[in-house]
């Protein structure tokens, strides 16, 4: 479970090459107020509509031979989850904890990528992990831009664009398989 912890966190992180949530931890970076509502949330919904949606689709759809199918039932699980969630922090905190989108693709990645139910449900988590481990990381490269860079949008998504770029690059650089011996043979 630890290599699987390191893939997706670090070297095929799910914001950085995937893309996942990427647009989501810019606009989350600026706006700091209920950040660990928003994980909690998050988390729960992510990790239970996986569960569900694994269980479902190796039961019922892969004997069936009905595997393509998987995304509906994934819809069908995640939205009464995510809805009925939002409704329990809405009413117990009196605030909104919204998070839809990022991580319904989470759960697509959880259940498409995994081979067991519980390599399922630690890849939703580490899923959710990485994507508020990479905050932080962008308010602080989103605060520099603005204090040394121009004030139009348009170079700040530029240097934003090319910094996350240069980020990958150096998480991707271990991935060294050019450099087997059998490679550059005739």
């Amino acid at each position: 479970m630890i290599s699987v912890f390191f893939y997706y966190v670090f070297y095929a992180s799910v914001i950085l090459v995937y893309g996942i949530g990427m647009e989501r931890t810019v606009f989350l970076s600026a706006e700091k107020k209920r950040l660990g509502l928003k994980a909690f949330k998050m988390l729960i919904t992510t990790v239970s509509a996986s569960a569900l949606s694994y269980l479902f689709v190796t039961s019922l759809l892969v004997p069936a031979e009905l595997s393509e199918l998987y995304p509906l039932v994934v819809l069908l699980f995640f939205v009464p989850l995510s809805v009925f969630v939002e409704a329990i922090i809405r009413i117990t905190t009196k605030s909104s904890a919204v998070e839809f989108s990022v991580s319904l693709l989470f759960v697509f990645l959880s259940v498409s990528e995994s081979t067991s139910l519980s390599e399922c449900v630690f890849i939703s988590f580490v899923s959710v992990l990485s994507f508020f481990g990479f905050i932080p990381l962008m308010y602080s490269l989103c605060r520099k831009v603005d204090l040394y860079e121009g004030k139009t949008a348009n170079s700040r998504n530029a240097f934003v664009l090319s910094s996350i770029a240069i980020i990958m690059l150096i998480l991707l650089c271990w991935n060294v398989s050019w450099l087997n011996k059998g490679v550059f043979q005739w």
